[in-house]
């Protein structure tokens, strides 16, 4: 498997007050915070594709739930703001498996068949991703820069689950604390650029068989 080669522009520097926009390849999936590629003023660095500045990440939907999440943080709402950022992370998570499977030629039918055989979150980054990639997901994310970033998403999401349900062996969570929040508000700021470090690895390559916009 390739090693990350990083380029420069492809992260913003972090802003917490917004979600940040990246600007997609039509051709590779390669992604870059770098404006000049959203103007198509300079090619893809990866395949040499002219951008057209209209595929962008994250898409409209994230944005809008990133503005309501930061939100709820400035009012003090811990507890929606973990339960709101433990399902962005599932749902970013998910897309990269997704994105990984396209790359790969998977279909539409493909991708619905294998995502649709292993539902839950857990058993797709552990079982999916490894055989999709060549690594296990901590590794790559270690690699990255993101070492802590599994072990902070799994206890978010179990503090998320005991505080939802009740479980038959211990008590009942009764809250989720400002602590719980600002780990979450900072998991949810490294999940952008983990997505987009993990699809530059794994998505985008030089001689795409098929351009991006149309896989699929």
């Amino acid at each position: 498997m390739k090693k990350s080669r990083q380029i420069k522009h492809t992260l913003h520097k972090r802003d917490s007050e917004t979600a940040p926009l990246y600007f997609e390849c039509p051709k590779c999936g390669f992604l870059t915070a770098d404006e000049r590629f959203g103007a198509d003023q300079i090619l893809c660095p990866v395949c040499s594709a002219h951008g057209d500045g209209r595929r962008t990440f994250p898409p409209e939907r994230l944005r809008r739930l990133d503005t309501r999440i930061r939100k709820y943080q400035r009012d003090g709402e811990h507890e929606i703001v973990v339960i709101l950022v433990e399902t962005f992370l599932e749902s970013i998570l998910e897309d990269i498996i997704d994105r990984i499977l396209t790359a790969r030629g998977a279909d539409v039918t493909v991708r619905e068949v294998v995502l649709d055989g292993q539902r839950a979150i857990g058993a797709r980054i552990g079982r999916l991703f490894p055989h999709l990639t060549g690594e296990v997901f901590e590794d790559a994310a270690s690699e990255l820069g993101y070492r802590d970033f599994p072990r902070r998403w799994r206890d978010l999401r179990s503090a998320r689950n005991a505080f939802i349900h009740d479980s038959p062996f211990r008590g009942p969570q009764e809250s989720l604390t400002a602590r719980d929040g600002i780990t979450a508000m900072e998991l949810l700021d490294q999940a952008y650029e983990l997505f987009v470090l993990l699809n530059n690895r794994f998505v985008a390559h030089e001689k795409p068989d098929v351009p991006f916009c149309e896989r699929g």
